[in-house]
């Protein structure tokens, strides 16, 4: 093979820390002048001869960084119930100790392999993108130093997961994984999380002062002329809670509905639907119902209405009929009040772009990092007058609020360039060996990737952590099968 057509095959940059690849779903984006490090090369094929496609490849390649993720990921998911027992910095650290950790190690190996970032168009870019803007927003005097650092985490972290999928992700196997330990995390937190319901209040706010100062009336609705309470399970609120229910019921979708595995393991998984839909259900959170439905949309526009797609509907009927018994109906009635009462659900988007143009208007280029109150933690919160942060329940508003016009142009570059990319990806990965976890992630991540509307998906633990986690390993997916068929391709000539 001459050297061009190396580089055409290819479509690595060499002697770059981050490279453009080829698209595995766009082949009119290759890349002619580029080509990957001998090095690199040589020590990717040494460990892929090593994976096994099977769960246990985390531990055969990158087994330090993998171990890290899913630590920082398990020590958020309980960071909630921490935060409520434990006072200080511990329980905000650990989840942040463990990712930092992944970080360190992750750079370090990719610095003694001589290794590039490879990702398809300009995804690395993008991505280093959102996290330098941000970075360079220290700059901006509007906020004390601790509040701007916690504010630079919560934009600035949590990507760096994408870049680390894009390199350490060597098989689907690895990338099931995540999956099944985000199930297994959903399932602890689900049974908790209904066991807290049936408990009540009382016992919930018990553990102590912090717990009922933090969680205050944010834990209760009312329907009705009926006041219930609201589950919040091992996490700080009720809707991260239940969006830890939504990222359960798309990944166990997307398993149910793929042939791989065997019937009895899909059936087990689709079993599971019911008891994440009561945690949704306990939780009493509409925008999580929104954001499923657009997930389970997306399920359909890629798998269609098929046979396996028709066997859930039971399954998802029954879900709803025990929510519904479950909370004397009070939960339904909260879910359709999004629906029928006049202008509510035009109020989720329309605050958040409120905040965005009311604080353009008196700040253009934002009032400095941490202002919104995302990321802060509760005692610097408490501890400012009222009225300094400005808080927003969108992305949207948070990004003007913090960073103005150079924010809301981040997010929307963010969401143009990468949405459509992870689209593509799981079509392409649809009808492959990866086919039960692309569909899943695939729908997290573009139905959560709109929740910037009404919501903070780039944000909050440990959801921007697998947000951004699971977009990495998905378009690293599709790089793998678009080389591997280039491959055979090519010994076919």
């Amino acid at each position: 093979m001459e050297d061009g057509d190396e580089r055409r095959n290819v479509g690595t940059s060499e002697g770059r820390g981050v490279a453009t690849a080829v698209p595995p779903f766009r082949r009119s984006a290759l890349l002619d002048n580029t080509q990957i490090s001998r090095l690199e090369m040589m020590t990717n094929s040494i460990h892929e001869a090593r994976l096994t496609d099977h769960w246990s490849d985390i531990f055969r390649s990158d087994r330090a960084v993998h171990l890290a993720i899913m630590g920082s990921i398990t020590a958020a998911t309980f960071q909630g119930w921490l935060k409520d027992r434990i006072e200080g910095p511990l329980p905000y650290a650990l989840s942040e100790l463990f990712f930092i950790a992944a970080v360190v190690v992750w750079f370090g190996s990719l610095a003694v392999r001589h290794g590039s970032i490879r990702g398809p168009g300009p995804v690395p870019l993008v991505v280093l993108a959102a996290i330098l803007v941000p970075l360079l927003y220290l700059a901006h005097p509007g906020s004390p130093l601790l509040i701007e650092l916690a504010g630079l985490r919560s934009w600035a972290e949590f990507p760096v997961a994408c870049l680390i999928a894009l390199t350490v992700i060597k098989s689907p196997g690895q990338v099931r994984a995540y999956v099944g330990l985000i199930l297994i995390l959903c399932v602890i937190t689900a049974l908790y999380g209904i066991r807290q319901y049936q408990i009540g209040p009382a016992v919930a706010l018990g553990s102590g002062a912090l717990a009922q100062l933090r969680h205050g009336p944010t834990v209760f609705y009312r329907i009705a002329g009926i006041t219930d309470f609201r589950a919040f399970s091992t996490f700080t609120f009720p809707a991260p809670f239940a969006g830890m229910m939504v990222f359960g019921i798309l990944f166990a979708t997307g398993i149910a509905l793929s042939g791989r595995g065997t019937k009895r393991a899909r059936v087990l998984v689709a079993l599971l639907i019911p008891l994440f839909f009561m945690g949704i259900t306990v939780s009493g959170t509409r925008a999580a119902v929104i954001v499923l439905m657009l997930g389970l949309m997306a399920v359909a526009l890629y798998r269609g209405l098929g046979i396996r797609m028709l066997v859930l509907a039971p399954v998802a009927v029954a879900a709803l009929h025990l929510g519904s018994l479950f909370t004397a109906g009070r939960a339904v009635a909260r879910w359709q009040s999004a629906f029928l009462q006049e202008g509510l659900l035009w109020t989720y988007a329309y605050a958040p772009i409120t905040i965005a143009g009311r604080t353009l208007a008196e700040f253009p280029w934002g009032m400095g990092l941490g202002r919104s109150g995302v990321g802060v933690p509760f005692a610097i919160y408490q501890s400012y007058p009222q009225g300094y942060f400005r808080g927003s329940d969108g992305d949207i508003g948070r990004a003007a609020v913090e960073m103005g016009i150079f924010g809301l142009v981040l997010l929307l570059v963010l969401l143009i360039v990468l949405l459509p990319y992870a689209a593509r990806a799981t079509k392409a990965l649809m009808h492959t060996r990866s086919g039960d976890v692309a569909l899943g992630a695939g729908a997290l991540i573009l139905s959560n990737g709109l929740l910037v509307l009404i919501g903070s998906p780039f944000s909050s633990v440990p959801h921007a952590i697998v947000w951004w986690f699971f977009l990495g390993a998905l378009l690293k997916l599709a790089m793998m099968e678009y080389e591997s068929r280039r491959a055979a391709e090519g010994g076919d000539k």
